[in-house]
């Protein structure tokens, strides 16, 4: 994507609500049943309110192109390499390094931006920030995400002028992943026993 923060900015000022979810890739299986339940009731209600929702990910056009495709989302995915849409929103970037793909000589050049999630206004004003800080208790940054329902309650809250924004509520863990979406669980458990062998 070139110049991608004059392109958001085209994006924002085009429709009332606009929401950025970053995921860190195509190969990550909390990201899968994460963007595919965003893909549901929440999109719907977005929309209904005149919104999108847009997919960013560091890994490569391709891997943006996979991950739309192999998981059925019903929303824009694109590729920022650069991470300037992270580093704008206050998402965290962890270095190419310390990446599952560190060596694929063309995914994350400039590091792999953290799960996060940004809904704007038409002015471009932030109504709703989420950005995980990566660590041991989760998974680097794979878990611990706000569900839809908590994202869509917070969103109502600054619509409403609540003062009171708040993300509290269902996050998504190894358990919900293994009950909403087995098939995403199955990677995971390919991924640890890779792990432990």
């Amino acid at each position: 994507m070139e110049n991608p923060d004059s392109w958001l900015d085209t994006e924002i000022t085009s429709r009332p609500l606009t929401a950025l979810v970053f995921f860190r890739g195509n190969w990550c299986p909390f990201c899968q049943g994460y963007l595919r339940e965003l893909s549901g009731a929440f999109l719907s209600d977005l929309r209904a309110a005149g919104g999108e929702l847009i997919g960013i990910t560091a890994q490569s056009e391709s891997g943006a192109e996979k991950a739309h495709e192999d998981w059925g989302l019903t929303f824009p995915v694109y590729s920022d390499p650069s991470n300037s849409l992270a580093d704008r929103f206050g998402v965290a970037i962890t270095p190419k390094e310390n990446t599952p793909l560190a060596k694929s000589p063309d995914e994350y050049p400039n590091g792999m931006a953290q799960p996060g999630l940004v809904i704007l206004n038409q002015a471009g004003e932030t109504l709703v920030h989420w950005a995980i800080n990566p660590g041991k208790a989760n998974h680097n940054g794979a878990t611990d995400r706000p569900l839809p329902s908590v994202i869509w309650a917070a969103l109502q809250s600054a619509l409403n002028g609540d003062g009171n924004v708040t993300l509290e509520g269902p996050r998504l863990d190894p358990a919900w992943l293994k009950v909403h979406y087995p098939d995403a669980y199955s990677v995971l458990e390919a991924m640890m026993a890779g792990r432990a062998s």
